[in-house]
């Protein structure tokens, strides 16, 4: 981030700190402070209630000088200066100056009801409640459009409602147990806790949807900027839930136990650390606001091992890993008692800690696997049919002669290696990630120190020819696992190409999302089957000579290497693809193929009517490729 953009990012989180302190300090008034100011003197009350007014009012003021000044600053960024016409332009051109101008107005049309009781204080809340809500639409989830962007949108108008009452009240609440006595301050405390209790779970549900659209992974939240200030954010948020059990379940109780003769300074204390803590998670969320989403970058995984639960799918694994962690589960039955015998509490957490330390060891090595900073790092080449091909002729070049032409690790230079090279067409091919395999071709292997298994080529090939290699080796194995076994033993996808349809129009594998492929491999002009009723068909002819031409609603690809690529996939040479059919789902992902003299007779409608139908009714899901998924 550069001087401007941190200049940006603070101005948003203390405009927004000051629009959460308003509702805050709204709410309290409408849902908190009545309770105890009945039970203080009329004079206490008053000069309480006044005191929080006062504050509505002076933290609206704050806003509003706060969002001239973003505005400001946000109109130098995109005009390139602050001048009155560049300002003009921003507010009627632009959508963060028809949000932010609306903002402002709503703000101002508030301030008179802030003294208000019973109707106007609720116009008051709608008013600064929506000012503070339209958030949503100024940043990531208003940039993203359609389904996801409208449930983003709403997803963080309620966070950040949530967040307004919740630590939006903590300085009204600070004001209040430090002006009212001991037994009304108790009684706001406690009717702050449902208020509170609501906003946090609406918190951590909304926080849950938009980490999962704008974060994405483990590997987002670990290996991106963006993941690694939303960590920091829960870890302010898990401290604010700290202190919010210690205020309420210790402090606010002292404060009524009459064998106890405790003054409300630490209580105030706490809450004064509570209102620092939740005016700096709002800061951070301006920052994380103005950063790219996880889910645009490349994450660099950080540690040496990643998450691997493979193994448990195994029924022995599982169970050794139950009677491993057996003594931990008694100690967490043990915590949970400790809600009603609290004296367990302490004794039961550190048995707890001891049992997942000395457990570790034997876990460890059942959950997770070795990891590089490539890990998760996805090909951006589309798994196009090029770059396939590209990546058949690099491997004959730099690859066949330790690990055969036939990718098995037979080839001339094996016996003179330390270490065998890897069979590139076995099963265990598909455990690794993308990011893995670009490590291991740029990095190379050791087999011990300063004993090379494999040379690195990162000096010798750039990054695309890497990924092209990859989509190659990607291809290749789907294609020996289809001559041994007749099927796809992993997930594999559908790779990027261009046609030209019967319409004159071209599409690419872009626009057959959420259709079922059938792929005819034909030497000439074919007529295309009838799709089935009700199924979203669409057929694309494979050739080799450019003459062919799409009849009815058929497309023929004319992207190069076509033919060759999907020979390698469907596991056929070039000279024996003719006639080859193949059907991929509405996902992208291959799942049958047919040859001339196979059981059934595709080239009977009725015979892959039945074959379509089943693949429309049972698609994969679209992340079943784990990481070999690709972005088409």
């Amino acid at each position: 981030m550069g001087p401007e953009a941190i200049a940006l990012a603070v101005l948003r989180g203390c405009h927004l700190i000051a629009l959460a302190s308003v509702f805050g300090t709204l709410v309290s008034l409408a849902l908190v402070a009545p309770a105890g100011l009945r039970e203080a003197g009329k004079a206490e009350a008053g000069r309480a209630r006044q005191a929080m007014v006062a504050l509505a009012r002076w933290s609206a003021v704050l806003a509003l000088l706060l969002g001239v000044g973003w505005m400001l600053l946000e109109a130098r960024s995109i005009a390139g200066t602050a001048s009155l016409g560049a300002v003009g332009l921003v507010l009627r051109a632009t959508n963060f100056g028809h949000l932010i101008l609306l903002r402002l107005v709503l703000l101002v049309l508030a301030i008179p009801f802030f003294a208000g009781r019973l109707w106007r204080l609720a116009a008051a809340i709608v008013l600064s409640g929506a000012a503070l809500g339209m958030q949503g639409l100024m940043g990531h989830a208003g940039a993203t459009g359609g389904s996801v962007g409208a449930m983003l949108v709403v997803s963080e108008a309620v966070h950040l409602l949530a967040a307004g009452a919740w630590l939006g009240g903590l300085l009204p609440l600070f004001l209040l147990t430090r002006t009212l006595p001991p037994a009304a301050a108790a009684t706001v405390c406690e009717q702050f806790t449902p208020v509170g209790l609501s906003a946090v779970a609406a918190i951590a549900c909304t926080a849950v949807i938009q980490a999962s659209q704008l974060v994405g992974s483990l590997a987002g939240l670990f290996g991106t900027a963006y993941g690694r200030i939303a960590l920091l954010k829960l870890a302010i948020f898990l401290a604010l839930l700290a202190l919010a059990c210690v205020n309420r379940l210790v402090l606010t109780h002292r404060l009524r136990d009459p064998a106890r003769r405790v003054t409300r300074t630490p209580l105030t204390i706490s809450l004064g650390a509570e209102t620092l803590l939740g005016a700096t998670v709002m800061m951070v969320a301006a920052f994380l606001a103005s950063s790219t989403p996880a889910t645009h970058e490349s994450p660099v995984w950080p540690f040496s091992r990643r998450p691997a639960l493979d193994l448990l799918a195994d029924p022995t694994v599982r169970w050794y890993l139950l009677r491993i962690l057996l003594p931990a589960l008694v100690a967490t039955v043990v915590l949970a008692s400790s809600w009603f015998w609290r004296r367990l509490f302490w004794p039961a957490l550190a048995a707890l800690a001891v049992c997942l330390v000395l457990a570790w060891p034997d876990v460890e090595p059942l959950l997770t696997v070795e990891a590089y900073p490539t890990t998760f790092e996805t090909s951006p080449t589309e798994f196009a049919v090029g770059s396939i091909m590209r990546g058949a002729s690099l491997f004959a070049t730099s690859c066949a002669a330790c690990h055969g032409a036939e990718a098995r690790g037979d080839g001339p230079l094996a016996t003179s290696l330390p270490i065998r090279p890897a069979d590139l067409t076995a099963a265990h091919f598909w455990a690794h990630t993308e990011g893995d395999l670009y490590w291991y071709i740029s990095h190379g292997i050791e087999a011990a120190p300063a004993r090379p298994a494999m040379p690195a080529f990162g000096d010798k090939l750039s990054s695309g020819n890497i990924w092209a290699l990859i989509d190659f080796l990607k291809a290749y194995n789907a294609g020996a696992g289809m001559r041994v076994s007749g099927r796809w033993a992993n997930p594999t996808p559908l790779p990027q190409f261009d046609a030209v349809c019967a319409d004159g129009s071209a599409i690419d594998l872009d626009d057959l999302r959420g259709r079922v492929v059938h792929i005819i491999a034909a030497a000439a002009t074919v007529t295309p089957p009838p799709a089935p009723t009700g199924i979203d068909l669409a057929t694309i002819v494979l050739a080799q000579d450019r003459t062919v031409k799409p009849e009815g609603g058929a497309c023929v690809t004319v992207a190069p290497g076509a033919w060759s690529a999907f020979a390698l996939l469907l596991g056929e040479t070039p000279d024996s693809l003719t006639g080859t059919q193949a059907l991929a789902d509405r996902n992208g992902w291959l799942r049958l193929r047919w040859r001339p003299g196979d059981p059934g007779n595709w080239n009977n409608p009725a015979v892959l009517n039945v074959a379509i139908r089943d693949i429309a009714a049972h698609p994969l899901a679209v992340s079943a490729g784990a990481g070999h998924g690709h972005h088409h």
